[in-house]
């Protein structure tokens, strides 16, 4: 790795954790009136460090590594204080927006001669819930009364290309899905990608109009008429017939299909791809991609794709500390939430940045599982621009080491680039 990359990386964290704009930013969002011993920044790093690893369970946990970061003693109500303040969501949820923002990396692109070199990038959109301390039910009401009171949803808005998050919403888990869908006119030249909750007729009508494609999971509460079937055993339908009808037996191949929905004299003609699988009447794939550049068989592989937000989901879960801390101040719960997606952005830049210096494959969830050996190093330096970019040289060539992903070949045939991206190696 060239001194010149790692320069960039170090430049890249300084001007995104920026003590002076951090603490202005803690300012202006409530969250510090002035800055004494627990200031924004310090007290940013402190969550990043501590939810980046293993092990932190308890608020305690957060105030004595916020004392062995900074050589201080101070007391746990002081700190507790500072989390409190109504203005610490809204501080960590701006620190994220700055984060996504800043640490954006394309690290994967279309290999040659691809279908999917056609659109800008492949937009995946899903939400992930979890409960949260039964006494917030009442801000947080969960879908779940008896066994989930109170729970919270976070819906992301996913980059193929990027590999990242480009935006995120916190919100109670109760709150319906599809108000957090990006705008049609957002998704112009893009394809997207969405999960069973989020079908809507008049949305892909709305996506189509802008230049937009999608491939979108529908449910049997959806009742599309079938037109005709195409591929292999081609036949236009004499008269329409409903989906359901159509496979009523369980599917032992693709099936490629016209259809439309139908509501009085309205029409939405679309195209769906039954996929066999373990749902028995298999899985109904409704898209607008032309069946000439896109067969049926790439459809369903370009639906596999959207596995990357669900490993997103684990990753976050598991390495970044998001789950229930044992507090009923709705002001703390809202911003570790936001703090532990702060430092899962914060790594999985880092293993991009380690990717695109070193030209090396680097399992970003392999990363996130050793976030507490480098992390810490890093930003403990970030003050001093020449021990941070020795540190980030140190980190990216840990992770160059250490996290390398398991089995390209795999990538290639079953895996992320089966769908026709392939990693960038070079900034």
């Amino acid at each position: 790795m060239s001194r010149w990359k790692s320069s960039r990386i170090a430049a890249t964290l300084e001007e995104v954790l920026s003590e002076g704009e951090i603490n202005a930013l803690g300012i202006a969002t409530g969250q510090s009136e002035r800055l004494r011993v627990v200031t924004p920044h310090r007290l940013l790093l402190c969550l990043l460090v501590a939810l980046g690893g293993g092990g932190t369970e308890t608020l305690a946990d957060l105030c004595r590594t916020f004392n062995f970061q900074n050589g201080t003693t101070t007391a746990y109500k002081a700190f507790y204080n500072r989390l409190a303040r109504p203005g610490f969501p809204a501080f960590m949820k701006a620190v994220v927006s700055r984060l996504v923002g800043g640490l954006a990396l394309s690290v994967l692109e279309p290999a040659d001669g691809s279908a999917v070199s056609r659109f800008t990038d492949i937009v995946i959109h899903d939400g992930s819930s979890f409960a949260v301390k039964p006494a917030l039910q009442s801000v947080f009401p969960g879908r779940f009364k008896t066994r989930e009171p109170a729970a919270v949803e976070i819906h992301a808005t996913y980059s193929g290309r990027g590999d990242q998050v480009t935006r995120l919403a916190v919100a109670p888990d109760t709150t319906h899905e599809r108000a957090f869908l990006p705008l049609a006119t957002e998704l112009a030249n893009k394809l997207l990608l969405a999960d069973r909750g989020y079908p809507s007729r008049d949305f892909f009508a709305e996506v189509e109009a802008a230049g937009g494609h999608f491939v979108i999971r529908l449910s049997r509460c959806y009742k599309p008429w079938v037109l005709a079937v195409r591929g292999e055993h081609e036949r236009v339908l004499s008269e329409p017939i409903p989906l359901a009808e159509l496979v009523a037996q369980p599917p032992d191949e693709l099936l490629d299909l016209d259809i439309e929905f139908r509501q009085g004299k309205k029409r939405w003609p679309f195209r769906i791809v039954v996929v066999p699988g373990r749902d028995e009447v298999g899985a109904w794939l409704c898209s607008n991609l032309p069946r000439s550049e896109f067969p049926a068989e790439l459809v369903g592989r370009l639906y596999k794709f959207r596995w990357q937000i669900e490993l997103l989901f684990k990753e976050w879960k598991s390495y970044a500390n998001l789950r229930k801390f044992d507090t009923a101040n709705p002001h703390i719960a809202e911003g570790l939430i936001w703090a532990s997606l702060a430092t899962a952005i914060l790594k999985r830049f880092l293993a991009h940045a380690t990717q695109l210096a070193t030209g090396t494959a680097i399992s970003t969830r392999k990363a996130a599982m050793c976030g507490s050996l480098f992390l810490g190093s890093v930003l403990a330096v970030l003050a001093s621009p020449k021990r941070l970019r020795h540190a980030v040289r140190g980190a990216v060539q840990f992770l160059a080491d250490n996290a390398q992903r398991a089995d390209r070949r795999r990538d290639r045939h079953r895996g992320r680039e089966s769908c026709g991206l392939q990693l960038r190696m070079a900034a």
